[in-house]
């Protein structure tokens, strides 16, 4: 019975050992295949780093040239409010000039007894300017 025993102890023993080796490849195995799969994503990861650095230091880039632009083009928008100011200016000042010429003719119009030509009446009833007169149209 002890030869048995012994026997069967050294069976579970082989057993063991057996089963512990091939526990031992199989994590063996299981860190390889774990080191490669992180290898290969830690490369895709740093690619695609990578490329959004190179993006980021194009839009960067892009970012200098607009800001440098910024002040010049801050200058010409002042420039042509500045000039936009000028010809409303001159274009009101046209018109108040052209409401007293107006003004004047039909007047003048009124007290020599000659009627608006057409085109005039035309003109002035396009702005909204009376005409109508104590001349009748001949």
């Amino acid at each position: 019975m002890k030869t048995q025993l012994a026997a069967a102890v050294t069976e579970n023993r082989v057993q063991l050992e057996a089963a512990t080796a091939k526990c031992q490849r199989q994590l063996a195995e299981a860190r390889h295949t774990a080191r490669k799969q992180l290898e290969v994503q830690t490369n895709w990861h740093e690619q695609e780093l990578d490329k959004l650095r190179t993006r980021l230091r194009d839009l960067a880039s892009i970012n200098v040239d607009i800001a440098c632009e910024m002040p010049e083009l801050k200058a010409q928008i002042t420039e042509l409010q500045l000039e936009n100011a000028r010809l409303f200016h001159g274009q009101h000042a046209d018109y108040q000039e052209l409401m007293q010429i107006a003004g004047r003719l039909f007047e003048l119009s009124s007290r020599l007894g000659l009627p608006l030509d057409k085109a005039t009446k035309e003109i002035f009833q396009r702005r909204g300017w009376r005409t109508n007169t104590l001349v009748p149209e001949q």
